[in-house]
């Protein structure tokens, strides 16, 4: 195989498989390693603010055109705001949840919003794979509400909202011409000014009496590998493949969130979960590979 091809999907798959991570690593340091919700804020946006702000101040005279006011809509349905309620999901639902539920979500929200905000209708075929993964959603869904563990379907809304709010934060994107990186730059920036003083007036006092390895684990999973590496990695990708080859390696998402969420947590793999995980699976490269370049 052609060496570039090898690499794209080396890139590709790394940034997926830290994604995929996400849930097991909020799920464990919320339930056992006594973390806050703000501490995990705080250790993804404050170094992530650090070390992507050169970004936003390269360009910031079109972040100026851009003004105050979007960007923090875009923090809220794409920074802090999509942050919290996705990691506070994890307060009650367990991290396979976490992993394929919001993933799952923000496709099917992402083509509505698509639809609405850039009248861009999607195909009779692709209606039919996002009509796919949702099915996939509602047996992770009902999967939550058969489960003993109570509150687990609140964690499920709070995904819903997060995968929507994802969803329709790349269409904002798009309809305010913002470009990808300079943003993720001024959202990081944006985030760590809300949450800081925040973090500071509470958790903070805590947080430092934690052992010093759990603490640099945190800020390097949160604010290096989910912050930084995880997004490098992909458009590495997405440069060596196409943006078409690259998006299908998100099907790696669910998978990785799925095995962790056993291995590390013990969650048990039922049926109802693996179902919807395949139904994921499949609906991801259909949405891809089967529906046209849109």
């Amino acid at each position: 195989m052609n060496p570039k091809i090898l690499a794209g999907l080396a890139f590709g798959m790394a940034a997926s498989i830290i994604w995929g991570g996400h849930a097991v690593v909020a799920r464990l340091a919320l339930a056992g390693q006594g973390f806050h919700l703000l501490d995990l804020a705080a250790c993804r946006f404050i170094p992530g603010a650090l070390l992507l702000g050169h970004l936003a101040w390269g360009a910031r005279a079109r972040l100026r055109e851009v003004g105050l006011a979007k960007l923090l809509v875009l923090t809220a349905v794409g920074g802090l705001g999509n942050f919290m309620v996705f990691v506070g999901a994890m307060i009650w639902a367990p991290a396979s949840h976490g992993g394929t539920v919001a993933p799952m979500t923000a496709p099917v929200a992402g083509a509505l919003a698509g639809w609405l905000l850039l009248a861009e209708k999607p195909t009779s075929g692709r209606l039919a794979a996002l009509g796919v993964m949702l099915a996939g959603v509602l047996c992770i869904g009902w999967d939550g509400l058969a489960s003993d563990s109570p509150g687990v379907w609140k964690g499920d809304v709070l995904l819903l909202l997060a995968g929507g709010s994802w969803g329709f934060f790349g269409a904002l994107l798009r309809r305010w011409q913002v470009p990808a990186f300079p943003a993720a730059g001024a959202i990081a920036v944006v985030s760590a000014v809300l949450v800081t003083p925040l973090w500071l007036a509470g958790p903070a006092v805590e947080f430092v009496t934690l052992p010093w390895a759990s603490q640099l684990w945190m800020i390097f999973a949160q604010g290096v590998m989910l912050g930084v590496l995880a997004m490098l990695l992909f458009t590495r990708s997405v440069e060596l493949l196409g943006p078409t080859r690259a998006s299908t390696l998100s099907v790696v998402v669910p998978i990785t969130a799925l095995l962790l969420a056993a291995v590390v947590l013990g969650e048990a793999l039922t049926p109802l979960k693996l179902l919807g995980a395949g139904l994921a699976l499949a609906g991801m490269l259909g949405a891809v590979t089967l529906t046209g370049r849109r």
